[in-house]
């Protein structure tokens, strides 16, 4: 059941409390992504351009989803510190996708690649996985994030990206949101790549090193291994990695919270 303890410390980062799987008590706060100012027309603009979606949703009605979103981790006492790290709005498409993997290379990936490389055209973004991705990939269990999947088959959806799981191992990043507030689900495939058509920038440092981003609410064909986002340089990359259950102190993945 939610707990009633503190679930975030005042930096945002989600806290590992009660978890069996590897995952560091304590942060040094080396690898981070800075808080970036949300410029909504901008966001709106980039999202638009990726998912032809200005006729089911306007800009003000993308911002007023967003706005209520927040206001209501505000009000909760126990999720508002989340508030105080970085985090992403994004839109997703009203459509159902029968092959994630699928669907990942042919609409999600090349979204993201289009929008970083209109925002940084002296860098680039690269898919260096070395296979296809479809049949690939499912929904995790536990993850929550069939929540996602199952609002976007309904209607348009919109949602805020928190990158706070960090120095998580992915088994870990999974057992926590059973403890977690149920507006939470763990962040997967669409809604990550959605977040970076927003803020293609979200880990863009000019000074000191952001994480790797996991999709931890997806699950791989093959055990013990999973997808991420990761910067390279000032590049932008996806791949997979085997993780054998173990946390190092870059990792870290995402709750999405819609509304």
């Amino acid at each position: 059941m939610p707990e009633t303890s503190p679930l975030f410390d005042e930096f945002g980062r989600c806290l590992p409390t009660g978890i069996n799987a590897p995952a560091h008590q304590k942060t040094r706060r080396y690898f981070l992504i800075d808080k970036p100012d949300i410029n909504y027309s901008a966001s709106y603009e980039r999202l638009n351009q990726a998912f032809s979606i200005s006729d089911a949703i306007s800009q003000e009605q993308y911002e007023s989803r967003v706005t209520s979103i927040l206001a209501e981790i505000a009000d909760n006492k126990l999720m508002k510190p989340i508030l105080n790290g970085a985090m992403a709005p994004f839109i997703l498409p009203k459509a159902v996708y029968d092959d994630i993997g699928q669907a990942m290379e042919s609409t999600f990936l090349p979204a993201v690649q289009s929008a970083f490389n209109s925002f940084f055209p002296d860098y680039d973004f690269k898919n260096h996985s070395p296979r296809s991705l479809n049949g690939q990939l499912s929904v995790a269990p536990g993850s929550r994030h069939q929540q996602v999947l199952d609002q976007m088959a309904n209607e348009v959806v919109v949602g805020v990206y928190f990158p706070c799981l960090s120095e998580y191992s992915v088994p870990a990043a999974i057992e926590r949101m059973a403890t977690l507030p149920e507006q939470f689900s763990l962040a997967g495939g669409f809604d990550t790549s959605a977040a970076f058509v927003s803020m293609p920038d979200l880990l863009f440092r000019k000074e000191g090193y952001p994480p790797l981003l996991w999709l931890s609410g997806l699950v791989s064909t093959e055990q013990n291994v999973a997808y991420h986002f990761e910067a390279y340089g000032y590049d932008l990359t996806f791949n997979r990695r085997v993780h054998l259950g173990q946390v190092a102190e870059y990792w870290s993945s995402g709750l999405v919270m819609i509304g």
